[in-house]
């Protein structure tokens, strides 16, 4: 890699930290996806990649610690390493530095990674990086508005009063032995229209799509979304996380429905049309 394009990485690589620095995930997500296939050597990719699954290291998540196995492989160097331990801090016990010889056992592949969530970035890594910072600037306007707004009313208020240019102020201290009454301010009077309520989204499926293929006996929550999607559409199922057999016999009778191979496997193609399904 040259040296232009050894500056521009760095550039991406910056930017896309910056977003989850500020908590912009969707924005962080699209570059950082784009890194891992043009520079997979690069071990602050996969971390970003795991600050990303895991919310900045605030939420468990079993994909991030295999993307940190990813990055802790890729460490070329005891100061990339040891700035890899300060980063993930407590979230896990990252493997012994050993000079890329030893190759971790769940090193996550990067086609297998576009696969969790296919996204569309027409744009290269560098232009991505300026339309997410475009749209942080932008958010990062509207609150330093509403801040000058709250704090700027009030101080020109009390500035006002101090140099004594206004007229409240004026009129109370004008003259003290002054007993002319002074009509009171007019109030509004209170409607007793009562506020009307934001009409609530109906709730989706409470469990997350599975990110890899599911088989007959696997178990755990991607299990519970194919089983609530079968029982949305009529099959009589118990929401148990267990790929059973009346689980299987549903799927495949999903299969069937949809024209595809009834093999009882939930892989992305079924996943997919269920997901289709629930936005019928």
């Amino acid at each position: 890699m040259d040296t232009e394009n050894k500056a521009g990485m760095e550039q991406a690589i910056r930017g896309a930290e910056g977003l989850l620095e500020m908590g912009l995930y969707t924005e962080a997500e699209a570059v950082f996806r784009r890194l891992a296939q043009e520079a997979p050597e690069q071990y602050r990719v996969w971390l970003g990649l795991a600050r990303l699954r895991s919310r900045n290291f605030t939420q468990p998540d079993p994909n991030a610690q295999g993307l940190l196995e990813r990055a802790a492989a890729c460490a070329a160097t005891v100061d990339d390493y040891t700035d890899l331990q300060q980063a993930v801090g407590s979230y896990m016990t990252l493997p012994p530095f050993s000079h890329r010889e030893q190759v971790p056992s769940r090193m996550p592949d990067v086609e297998q990674l576009e696969k969790l969530r296919p996204i569309s970035v027409p744009v290269s890594s560098q232009e991505a990086v300026l339309e997410a910072r475009e749209a942080a600037r932008l958010k990062y306007l509207k609150f330093l508005l509403v801040v000058v707004l709250v704090i700027g009313l009030p101080t020109l208020f009390i500035v006002s009063c101090s140099n004594g240019s206004n007229p409240i102020t004026n009129a109370l201290l004008s003259d003290r032995e002054d007993t002319t009454e002074v009509p009171p301010p007019t109030t509004q009077v209170p409607t007793t229209e009562a506020p009307t309520e934001a009409p609530t989204e109906p709730a989706g499926c409470p469990y997350a799509p599975p990110e890899e293929m599911l088989k007959p006996g696997a178990k755990g929550e991607s299990v519970k979304w194919v089983q609530w999607q079968l029982v949305r559409l009529g099959a009589e199922l118990e929401v148990n996380g267990k790929f059973d057999k009346p689980t299987e016999e549903a799927v495949k009778a999903f299969q069937s429905d949809r024209g595809m191979k009834p093999d009882g496997i939930v892989g992305e193609e079924t996943r997919k049309a269920l997901e289709d399904a629930e936005k019928e």
